[in-house]
């Protein structure tokens, strides 16, 4: 016989497990599946994980709700309280403080892995969520009664819903026709763990130039010993031919692109180079799903919003089920998703096309368009008011719908 449930989550990664331990705080039954055994391998400092997220002061939010902050370890946590970028073709310069906006800090830096088991550890202490692990969906129906799911192990599932949050490349959203809209950024993100030679001042930095988008995010120093991320965008056969130096020449043609701002030592972990897409669900419901996450919509990682949107996918999804379920309302009605789809479509579509369009301003090395984009940076800069209002966005303090 089937196992009867409130909703089904496929997909626990960050999204999914945070999605999972909220909607159980709600008293809602959840069963949530991953291919995934549910085990990471963890790095030890001063060695840190390539895959970092910034985390805004709403995402830690909802994070403690879930009680998932609270077990992260303080050596694995990078508050930063500066965000400092300039045009490396110019004299344009903006700088962004903490202080300045009166929140405590900007965000916070944590390794991807690090976040995950934190999240798993939780959703295993959880009562109201069964664990299938190591397993996936191999086939689903959807109806107007709710959801019937079969795994891969046989097991079958039934629930008033099924929320996607299994990734960019969404299974879930195949298969259930969801149309996108999407184009290759035509950029590689090479992320890696680089030492450097001096303090990071809890400081994020980004440049924009002629080498590519390169950012410098902030990990926790260890022994006198300084450590980012980097996050470096740039043409795929540009990435090719960096990925295939030395990383003593790697070191020195970082160093460049960074204008010189630090000296970096080493590199501590392997490098990767991820292909860049954005992409947005035309629908992020029909009755019986919803899609979440990567699942909905991927953009570019300059503004480093990626798992920010997501939080706050989940965020509404859990506000409106909380709700309908309080109501007696079922859960897989369109009339009921659609609320969810409602409060986050908008809010994603201009943080994509945002990004769409400084990807594209400072992809340019136009001199007319660096001069006027050099113009806009120093007025932006002195200009304290729209500062405040966009550190505010970022932090998921306000949003622009």
């Amino acid at each position: 016989m089937a196992k009867q449930y409130d909703l089904i989550i496929v997909g626990a990664g960050m999204v999914g497990s945070l999605a999972s331990l909220l909607l159980a705080n709600s008293s809602l039954r959840i069963a949530l599946v991953d291919r995934h055994n549910g085990d990471y391998a963890l790095s030890v400092p001063p060695s840190y994980d390539a895959r970092v997220s910034a985390i805004s002061c709403q995402s830690k939010a909802l994070l403690e709700a879930a009680g998932a902050w609270q077990s992260i370890p303080q050596n694995r946590l990078a508050a930063y309280n500066n965000m400092v970028v300039w045009d490396g073709l110019g004299e344009g310069y903006i700088d962004f403080n903490a202080r300045k906006t009166q929140l405590p800090e900007l965000g916070h830096l944590v390794e991807n892995a690090i976040l995950c088991t934190s999240l798993m550890t939780e959703v295993k202490q959880s009562s109201n969520i069964d664990l299938y692990l190591a397993d996936e969906v191999e086939n689903h129906e959807l109806s107007e009664s709710g959801v019937t799911v079969s795994l891969l192990s046989g097991r079958q599932l039934e629930a008033q819903a099924i929320i996607a949050a299994d990734g960019a490349l969404s299974k879930l959203r195949t298969e259930n026709a969801f149309e996108t809209v999407e184009w290759d950024y035509g950029h590689q993100a090479m992320v890696a763990t680089i030492e450097i030679d001096r303090a990071h001042e809890n400081t994020a930095w980004q440049s924009f130039g002629e080498e590519g988008i390169l950012a410098f995010l902030p990990l926790p120093s260890v022994d006198d010993r300084h450590f980012v991320s980097i996050v470096w965008s740039v043409p795929p056969q540009e990435a090719d031919s960096l990925m295939a130096l030395d990383d003593q020449a790697f070191c020195k043609r970082l160093g460049y692109a960074i204008s010189q701002r630090f000296s970096v030592l080493d590199i501590t972990t392997d490098r990767q180079s991820i292909p860049l897409r954005q992409r947005h669900a035309k629908q992020y419901v029909k009755t019986g799903i919803a899609l979440i996450g990567d699942a909905a919509h991927t953009i570019h990682p300059l503004a480093g919003q990626g798992a920010n949107l997501g939080f706050g996918d989940v965020k509404a999804l859990v506000d409106v089920l909380s709700k309908a379920h309080r109501r007696g309302e079922f859960l897989g009605a369109s009339r009921v998703l659609r609320r969810y789809q409602r409060a986050r479509m908008l809010d994603n579509i201009a943080m994509a096309a945002g990004m769409e369009g400084f990807k594209r301003l400072f992809g340019t090395q136009q001199p007319l368009l660096v001069q006027l984009r050099n113009q806009g940076m120093a007025h932006f800069h002195n200009n304290t008011s729209l500062k405040e209002k966009l550190v505010a966005r970022a932090a998921g303090l306000s949003s622009f719908s």
